[in-house]
């Protein structure tokens, strides 16, 4: 006879990503504890435990609930791709979980490298690889030549909202940085079409 078990309260899981997000807003994510989260969320450390490793697991859990993976990203052209693909990074970066909690959370776990490992591969690397389609279907409409590193790419258009997120007294991420930065890439990319016009300012993302 197959036994089941009380079902998982999905309830709880959102209370205590409810939780870790407002208090990273409002301390830092260095000064949050467990007991803080479950005090915040209505509930207890046996069943904080049961759904999360530490407090360090649910970071990237928040950023994939908030943000999503970018998998569903495609308007018909690379221009308004990596637009839309900048647009949501911008929210991604300006979130209050990654400004006010990115280093402490990073500081973390440069000393446990092993516990990175669930957010490269269940989080940062699938965006990743998302731009190699994004890329590939340039290719396939005759907008870049095929040969690109989409891993560089990539980083180019992260690495400047990153440094600007983890670097005190940089000034804010806003519309001209993310011009830059797609701009930047076209221009890696070999790129001549057209960059303006309506079209490209209100990209669509299909269904």
């Amino acid at each position: 006879m197959t036994r089941t078990g009380r079902p998982r309260n999905t309830d709880i899981d959102a209370a205590i990503m409810r939780a870790m997000a407002e208090l990273i807003a409002e301390r830092g994510y260095s000064r949050v504890t467990v007991d803080d989260v479950v005090a915040r969320a209505g509930t207890n450390k046996p069943a904080f435990y049961r759904r999360f490793r530490d407090l360090a697991d649910i970071v990237p859990r928040i950023l994939a609930a908030r943000h999503g993976r970018d998998d569903d990203i495609d308007t018909g052209a690379l221009v308004t791709d990596l637009r839309e693909v900048q647009r949501r990074q911008q929210q991604l970066f300006t979130d209050p979980v990654v400004t006010r909690g990115f280093a402490g959370w990073i500081g973390e776990l440069s000393v446990h490298s092993e516990r990175m490992r669930p957010f490269v591969e269940g989080y940062l690397a699938p965006r990743r690889a998302y731009t190699c389609v994004i890329l590939g279907r340039a290719v396939m409409r005759g907008e870049i030549a095929p040969g690109a590193d989409p891993a560089w790419i990539a980083d180019l258009l992260t690495g400047p909202l990153l440094m600007r997120v983890v670097m005190p007294g940089l000034p804010p991420i806003d519309g001209a940085l993310i011009a830059q930065t797609v701009d930047a890439a076209l221009d890696v990319l070999g790129y001549v079409g057209m960059r303006g016009g309506a079209a490209a300012s209100k990209p669509a993302v299909r269904d």
